[in-house]
């Protein structure tokens, strides 16, 4: 007979896996207090959190999650990083902080949308800039063809310019006409 406590741990579980775009899978095995804290204190800033959980807990809250795909990466004492938010910011904060407070942490697995990652395909997706640095990057890669389109098309207009201030300063400018107060006549 399951427990209270259990009920609802599925039920956390299978809320935090239905609206998850990145689930993934960790040993967490040999962490100290203090790091487990850092860590997901450095998770949450980052719109991201970090659940530990009985395997069999985790099975039928991905089976009530209708995400069965996350059964393959429970493997082993397990604390899973989800976040419904940018997956590739979830992915490398959680690597950075493993690289930056030496942890005894592994990478099971993951799962990005309803695929399967590897280990090595996540530290991949880990790799990569973030949503917004990817949006500004081709935002970048749009312009530039519509900026060298219009140097190139103001180019002669510019060089016309140049010339007639060139002839304007060789012919000594043009003479102002002499403001005395008087109207000029008309011949």
């Amino acid at each position: 007979m399951p427990t209270e406590r259990s009920i609802k741990e599925v039920e956390t579980l299978v809320e935090s896996f239905t609206g998850a775009s990145i689930v993934i899978a960790t040993n967490y095995g040999g962490m100290p207090v203090q790091s487990m804290v850092r860590f997901r204190r450095s998770l949450r800033e980052k719109g991201a959190q970090y659940r530990i959980t009985k395997n069999t807990l985790a099975r039928i809250a991905a089976d009530n999650a209708g995400r069965p795909e996350i059964k393959e990466i429970v493997e082993g004492p397990c604390g899973y990083v989800t976040t419904d938010g940018d997956a590739v910011v979830a992915a490398s904060t959680l690597m950075s902080s493993i690289r930056a407070e030496r942890l005894s942490m592994t990478v099971v697995g993951a799962v990005l949308g309803r695929e399967v990652l590897s280990v090595e395909r996540f530290e991949t997706l880990a790799s990569l800039p973030g949503r917004d640095v990817l949006l500004a990057r081709l935002m970048g890669q749009m312009n530039a063809p519509i900026t060298g389109l219009v140097t190139v098309l103001s180019g002669p207009i510019r060089a016309l310019a140049i010339v007639l201030q060139r002839h304007i300063e060789q012919v000594g400018g043009a003479e102002e006409p002499e403001e005395s107060g008087e109207p000029e006549e008309s011949a």
